[in-house]
Parts: structure tokens; sequence; C-alpha cells
């Protein structure tokens, strides 16, 4: 049985291009990862074949750097998730109804197919939330670290979901 992969826009690619063979960038995956965690932290998610008519497919499990965080981030999906939906913690029956849409103990990233486009459009809403923040795509890995983590940061504090 074929499964989703987690896919990345072309002009993300283009976007990350000066940056991404400088450590610690190692991996597509790492760039994925940047915008993902925006995306989530900023609560923002676009389908990425509709902003980007190039996609590409590039990995169907979590690359082994990031396989300890699978379920950190599986969670901070969920959370993201409830956030959008205006569910709380406290309604058990939609927590149950989202877990069943999004989470596959089966498969190996533990996502469903629904779980990994959702990944894929908070990565691709990431990303767009990312490119209109910073003037200019990077060219000093040390530099966009420094600015992304500020950013990262103040997202993660302004989102009232993900406090205590």
């Amino acid at each position: 049985m074929a499964f989703k992969n987690f896919r990345i826009r072309q002009d993300t690619e283009n976007w990350f291009s000066n940056i991404r063979d400088q450590k610690p960038i190692r991996t597509k995956f790492d760039l994925y990862y940047f915008c993902l965690m925006l995306g989530l932290a900023v609560g923002r998610k676009t389908d990425p074949v509709k902003q980007c008519s190039e996609v590409t497919d590039f990995m169907d499990n979590f690359v082994s750097d990031y396989k300890p965080y699978q379920r950190l981030i599986i969670g901070l999906l969920i959370r993201s998730e409830l956030s959008r939906l205006g569910v709380s913690v406290t309604e058990k029956d939609e927590i149950r109804k989202l877990f069943i849409d999004l989470v596959d103990p089966q498969h190996p990233t533990n996502l469903t197919d629904i779980g990994i486009d959702r990944l894929n459009e908070y990565a691709s809403g990431g990303y767009d939330y990312l490119s209109e923040k910073l003037d200019s795509k990077p060219y000093h890995v040390e530099e966009f670290l420094r600015t992304y983590t500020k950013l990262l940061r103040d997202s993660v504090n302004q989102n009232e979901s993900w406090k205590g």
C-alpha cells in the first residue's frame, strides 16, 4: 500500500537555495521542519499545490534526526488542529475523532494520509509566513538561524494554545 509523503514546494527549495548545504542544515527535511514549526506556531496552513504548481514528494518517513521528535511533532499538529477547529482539550469525543482522522499507529510516520496532508499544509503556510517576514531569502545560515529563532520564539509566545 502506498502512503503519502512529506512534500515541499519548489519555491521553498529555491528560497533556501543559498543555505541548504550549509551546516547544520543537512537534509531537505531540515528545511521542511523550519517551515513546519513556524506554520504550526502561527496556526497557518495553505495547500502546497495551490500555492506553487511544483511540489516535491521527498520523504515517506521522519528522517533519523527527527525520529525522536516524531511524537512531539504529531502532538503539535494535534494541538494546532484543536485550536484551529475551536475544540477544547476537555471535549473527548471531538479529540477522539481528530485522532482517528490524523493518527495511524500502523503507519511508519504514525500519521494517516490526512495527517501527512495537514503537516504539509502547515509547512507550506509556515514558508509563506517566513518569506513574508524576512526581507529577502537567506544567504548565510548563521544569520538565518538567529532571525528564525527569534521569529519562532515570538510566534510561540503569541500562540495562546501553546501556553501551559
